[in-house]
């Protein structure tokens, strides 16, 4: 019996012990090391600000009107029983939702710090849990797929950008021959067209949302006779396992990859474009700095000059800001959900908060896109001190 009271207070509390298992780890190592004291003192800033974030969102959903018991009561009232304000108030009671805002966050919290329990929808008639399933996972691999997609367009095109912008069109050296100034122009209006074609599509990113972009394609599908890549699956293979009899489907995979390119794509678009005017302007202001004009005096030029100085130094403010590229992205996820068909936690995050009005299941979104961000920001500020000597000096002090 004891050993089994053991077990399940172990099992309901297992987040809470996971996190002071990570705590006590990073204090021992930090006791004789600088670099993991300091990560030490950022693991205790994320929790903290995962606290505030939670009593600003819990807050916030408090703030809807109608509650989790009048949503119960008019369920029922929809099946024809007789509900009273005597009924309403007896399961308000009974939901706890009596007791102040305080106490009621308070609780919520301890549920969440303990076992990572989210709450209880409303709407769904379940625990938020299990509502969710794996829709924030789709919406968290979403979002990670666009901003891979981004920066695999933006970083190497942003520094080619940059690296054009003080280009001419043409060669002009009186020290090389006809030939090689027609080729060395060639090659140049060929860089600043692509540079041109890069700035036009940068500011169509920045301009055209998200959402129109993506009703521009289906459009385009529709005027071609072509079936729509909506949802992630053709309704001829949406029920079909992905191991049968014959073994893996490969036929449901190639239909998967034919839907999942659009999601993908729409919620990278606006990314890639911001990050191409960010990345060429990190490399731009750090190719005019003098230790860049005194490489150069050294003898270093062209791609060694580029890569080992102002590429090389523009890296680390873009990795830092991962976190918060991934907000953005989220942000614009629930609107081209809805305009693609998916039924991802974006675009139940907009059913919970413009339909159902499901103050728990819109927190627990809200709390895990927020966990999700400030574990980004943690881990990237636990990296760049690590490997960029300019960030350890700055926080290590060595």
């Amino acid at each position: 019996m004891i050993a089994e009271s053991i077990s399940n207070f172990f099992a309901d509390s297992w987040l809470l012990w996971v996190l002071l298992s990570i705590g006590s780890l990073l204090w021992w190592s930090g006791r004789d090391s600088q670099y993991f004291n300091y990560v030490f003192n950022r693991y205790l800033l994320a929790l903290m600000t995962l606290l505030i974030v939670s009593g600003i969102v819990f807050s916030l959903m408090e703030v809807l009107p109608g509650d989790c018991a009048e949503k119960y009561i008019a369920y029922k009232n929809t099946q024809g029983e007789t509900i009273t304000q005597a009924d309403i108030d007896a399961e308000r009671a009974r939901m706890g939702l009596d007791q102040p805002l305080a106490v009621r966050w308070a609780r919520w919290v301890t549920d969440l710090t303990l076992r990572g329990d989210l709450g209880f929808s409303c709407a769904k008639r379940q625990s938020v849990n299990l509502a969710l399933g794996d829709r924030f996972w789709m919406s968290f691999m979403f979002c990670m797929a666009g901003l891979v997609f981004s920066y695999l367009i933006a970083v190497p095109f942003g520094i080619l950008s940059a690296f054009t912008i003080n280009k001419t069109w043409t060669d002009k050296n009186p020290q090389h021959s006809k030939t090689e100034r027609i080729i060395n122009s060639i090659g140049l209006s060929c860089q600043k067209v692509l540079d041109l074609v890069l700035r036009i599509v940068s500011y169509l990113g920045l301009a055209l949302p998200n959402f129109l972009l993506a009703l521009t394609i289906i459009l385009l599908y529709v005027f071609a006779g072509e079936s729509m890549p909506t949802g992630l699956y053709s309704d001829e293979w949406r029920n079909v396992p992905w191991f049968g009899a014959d073994g893996f489907s490969w036929g449901k995979l190639d239909d998967f990859l034919g839907h999942i390119w659009l999601p993908i794509f729409v919620i990278g678009w606006s990314a890639t474009a911001l990050q191409l005017q960010t990345v060429r302007a990190l490399v731009v202001d750090e190719s005019n700095k003098l230790y860049v004009d005194a490489a150069r005096a050294r003898g270093v030029d062209g791609v060694a000059l580029w890569a080992g100085y102002p590429v090389r130094h523009s890296i680390s403010p873009l990795f830092n800001s991962v976190g918060f590229d991934f907000q953005r992205v989220f942000n614009d996820l629930p609107i081209v959900a809805i305009v693609i068909g998916l039924t991802d936690a974006a675009a139940l995050l907009i059913e919970a908060l413009a339909m159902t009005n499901d103050q728990e299941l819109a927190a627990g979104i809200l709390f895990l896109v927020a966990l999700v961000v400030i574990s980004m920001n943690f881990f990237t500020d636990v990296v760049l001190a690590a490997i960029d000597p300019r960030v350890r000096k700055s926080v290590l002090g060595n």
